[in-house]
C-alpha cells in the first residue's frame, strides 16, 4: 500500500512537471503581434523615457510651490565678559521664520514650464513607442523574407535535383550529350551558391531583432505575410516628434517671461521672537517680538537681467527654427514614403497579374518539350524563381513602407 501511494504521488509529481513545461515552451511560431509585445513590454530605453515623463509629471507638483520656511534660532547681545543672559537687557534668545518670496509671477511661470516639459517627455515616450514598433517591424518583415526566400529556394532545388537526376540517366543510357548534365548541374550549383549569403543575412536580421526580443527570435516565422493596421492621415502636428518640439518651443518661450520676472524684486520676510531672562534682582523682563522684511534691489540690469532675457529669447528662437525643420523633414519623408508605397502597389499588381502568370504559362508550355530541349525548361525555372522571389521582395518592401508611414502618421483610430 505505501509503494503504491509512493508510485501515485511521483506520477502527480511528473504531470505537474509536464504541464509546467508545456506552459512555459515556446510558441511554435513568432508572429509579428507577439514580437511587437514582447518588444514593448521589455525595451528599457522605452522604459527609461516612460519614468522621464513620470518624474516629469511629480515635478510640475512642487515647482508651483513656495520654498519652505526657514527655522532661525540664535542668542543676540550676550556679553562676552561674562557670558550672562540675564545680566544686560537686550540679550535674549531668538526663535523665528523666514520665508522667501521669489519676484513677481516666477511660481506660475515655474509651473507652467514644468508641465511644459511634462507634454515633451510624455511626446518623447510615445515617440520612442512608435520607434521601437517601426524598428521590431522593420527586423521581422526583413526576417520574414529571408525565410520565404529560402523555403522558395528550396523547393526549386528539389525540382532542379529530380532534372539533374533525369538529366544523367538520360546521359547514362545515351540520349543526353555531356554538355545537358554540365547545364543541369550549373544550374543546380547556381541555386546552392545563393544559399549562404540568405543564411547570413538571415542570422544578421535575427541578432537585430533579438535586440528587442531576446531569444524569441530564434522562433520560426509564419510562412505567410500579416497585415498591418492602416495608417492615420497624415498631420505633422499629431506627430509626437513635433508635439514634443512644440512642448520645448513653449517651454523655452515661457522661459523667457520666467527671466523678466528678474527685473522685479524678490523679498524675504522675518518674524522673530526673543526671550529674555529676569534681571539679577528677579524682575521680569519683557520678551520682544522682531519683524524684517529684505527686498532684492536689481539694480545691475544690463550686465544681469538684460542678458538673461536675451539668452533665453536666442533660445526660444532656435527652438522655433528646430521645430520648423523637423516639421518640414517629416513633410518631406512623408511624400517621399507615400510616394514609394503606391508605386511599389502599382509594381505588385504588374507582378501578380501580368508578370508571374505568364512567366508559369512560359514553365508550362517548355515543360512539355521538356525531353527536346530541357535548358529552356530550366531557364523558364530559374526566371519564375527570379520573379517570385522578386514578388516576395516586393511584398515585404510594401510592408516595411507601410510600417514606416505608420511611425509618420500613427494608426487610424475606428
Amino acid at each position: 500500500m505505501p509503494a503504491n501511494f509512493a508510485v501515485r504521488r511521483i506520477g502527480i509529481a511528473l504531470g505537474l512537471l509536464i504541464l509546467a513545461t508545456s506552459a512555459w515552451a515556446a510558441p511554435d511560431e513568432l508572429a509579428l503581434a507577439e514580437a511587437e509585445r514582447l518588444a514593448l513590454d521589455g525595451a528599457p530605453w522605452l522604459k527609461h523615457h516612460r519614468a522621464a515623463a513620470q518624474a516629469a509629471s511629480e515635478r510640475v507638483v512642487y515647482e508651483g510651490r513656495l520654498p519652505d520656511p526657514q527655522l532661525v534660532l540664535g542668542a543676540i547681545n550676550v556679553p562676552t565678559d561674562s557670558w550672562r543672559f540675564d545680566e544686560e537687557d537686550m540679550t535674549m534668545v531668538m526663535l523665528g521664520l523666514r520665508q522667501k518670496f521669489p519676484p513677481g509671477r516666477t511660481l506660475e511661470l515655474r509651473e507652467r514650464q514644468a508641465s511644459e516639459e511634462q507634454v515633451r517627455e510624455s511626446a518623447r515616450a510615445d515617440m520612442e513607442t512608435r520607434n521601437l514598433l517601426r524598428q521590431v517591424r522593420l527586423y521581422w518583415l526583413d526576417l520574414y523574407y529571408q525565410e520565404a526566400a529560402l523555403r522558395q529556394i528550396a523547393e526549386a532545388r528539389r525540382l532542379q535535383q529530380k532534372q539533374l537526376e533525369s538529366t544523367e540517366g538520360r546521359f547514362r543510357a545515351a540520349q543526353e550529350p555531356p554538355q545537358a548534365v554540365f547545364k543541369a548541374r550549373a544550374a543546380l550549383a547556381r541555386l546552392n551558391e545563393r544559399i549562404p549569403m540568405i543564411e547570413a543575412q538571415r542570422a544578421r536580421v535575427r541578432a537585430q531583432l533579438g535586440h528587442w526580443i531576446g531569444d524569441a527570435a530564434f522562433v520560426p516565422l509564419p510562412s505567410t505575410l500579416p497585415s498591418l493596421p492602416a495608417f492615420a492621415t497624415f498631420d505633422t502636428e499629431q506627430h509626437p516628434g513635433i508635439q514634443s518640439a512644440r512642448a520645448m518651443e513653449a517651454a523655452a518661450r515661457t522661459a523667457v517671461d520666467l527671466a523678466s520676472q528678474e527685473y522685479k524684486p524678490g523679498w524675504m520676510l522675518d518674524i522673530g521672537y526673543g526671550m529674555r531672562q529676569k534681571t539679577p534682582d528677579g524682575r521680569d523682563r519683557s520678551n520682544m517680538l522682531s519683524a524684517t522684511v529684505a527686498v532684492d534691489l536689481p539694480l545691475f540690469r544690463a550686465s544681469r537681467q538684460d542678458r538673461r532675457v536675451a539668452e533665453k529669447l536666442a533660445q526660444a528662437d532656435g527652438a522655433q527654427h528646430e521645430t520648423e525643420d523637423k516639421r518640414r523633414e517629416l513633410e518631406m519623408q512623408y511624400r517621399g514614403l507615400r510616394a514609394e508605397y503606391e508605386a511599389l502597389n502599382e509594381r505588385a499588381t504588374v507582378f501578380q497579374n501580368e508578370l508571374l502568370p505568364a512567366l508559369k504559362r512560359e514553365t508550362q508550355v517548355t515543360a512539355t518539350g521538356f525531353a527536346r530541349d530541357q535548358t529552356d525548361y530550366r531557364d523558364a525555372q530559374l526566371r519564375l524563381l527570379d520573379a517570385e522571389l522578386e514578388y516576395t521582395r516586393l511584398r515585404v518592401d510594401i510592408a516595411r513602407t507601410h510600417a514606416e508611414l505608420l511611425y509618420l502618421a500613427g494608426e487610424q483610430q475606428p
